[in-house]
C-alpha cells in the first residue's frame, strides 16, 4: 500500500488539526505539520509530499513568500499547492495564481470543499486510487499539471508586455527571495533552509 503524504503549513494549531484529519480521511495517511514558512519549506524539501496545503497569513514568511520559495527550489517546484486563507480579495488571489498555486479555498470551508479542490488537482480517478492506497503515475500526473515556475512566469509576462505595450506589475523578484538557493545544489539548499529555520526559532 502506498503511503501518500500531505504537508500543512499553517500557524493556527486548530486549523492544522482540522486539515490533517480531513486530508487523512481522503487517503493522505501521513500528514506533516509546519507552523511557519521556513519549517514548511524545509519539510517539503526533505519529505517531498504529494500535496501542500498553505495558509497566506503567517509570521516571518507569508504564504505568498513561502510559495515563491517552493516554486524556486528544483525539488519542490512541481509539488501541487492548495492555498487556504480567510483573505478572498482579488489582489491576493491574483498573486497566488501568478506564483503558481494550483487551487485556492477560502475560510471557512467544509470537508466537501477540500475534497472538490483535491479532485480538481489530482482528478477523480487518482483521488480514488489515493484513498485506496494504490499507486498513481506521478510522472504523467506532474506533466499534466503544468505548474508554472518563476522562470516560465517571467517569460510569459515578458511576452505579454511586448504584445500589449503596457507595463505589467513586477513579478516577485527571484533574486531577492531565493538568493541563498541560487547556483547551489539541492543539499546546500536543504542546509540553507534548516539554518534559516533554526535562526527563526532561536529569535522567537
Amino acid at each position: 500500500m502506498v503511503e501518500y503524504c500531505a504537508l500543512v503549513i499553517d500557524d493556527d494549531v486548530w486549523m492544522q488539526r482540522i486539515l490533517s484529519k480531513t486530508l487523512q480521511s481522503y487517503g493522505f495517511r501521513k500528514v506533516l505539520l509546519a507552523s511557519d514558512g521556513y519549517e514548511g519549506v524545509s519539510l517539503a524539501v526533505e519529505h517531498q509530499p504529494d500535496i501542500i496545503v498553505l495558509d497566506i497569513l503567517m509570521p516571518d514568511l507569508s504564504g505568498h513568500q513561502t510559495l515563491k520559495l517552493l516554486r524556486t527550489i528544483k525539488s519542490t517546484q512541481n509539488i501541487p499547492v492548495l492555498m487556504v486563507s480567510a483573505l478572498s480579495d482579488t489582489e491576493n488571489l491574483g498573486k497566488a495564481v501568478k506564483m503558481g498555486v494550483n487551487c485556492f479555498v477560502s475560510k471557512p470551508f467544509t470537508r466537501t470543499t477540500i475534497f472538490e479542490k483535491l479532485v480538481s488537482i489530482f482528478g477523480q480517478d487518482r483521488m480514488e486510487k489515493i484513498a485506496a492506497g494504490l499507486p498513481i503515475d506521478k510522472h504523467l500526473y506532474k506533466e499534466e499539471l503544468e505548474i508554472p515556475t518563476l522562470e516560465t512566469i517571467d517569460e510569459k509576462r515578458k511576452g505579454e508586455d511586448i504584445e500589449g505595450g503596457a507595463e505589467a506589475p513586477p513579478v516577485a523578484s527571484k533574486e531577492k527571495i531565493s538568493k541563498s538557493y541560487q547556483e547551489i545544489d539541492e543539499q546546500k539548499s536543504i542546509e540553507a533552509i534548516k539554518k534559516l529555520l533554526l535562526k527563526t526559532k532561536k529569535s522567537s
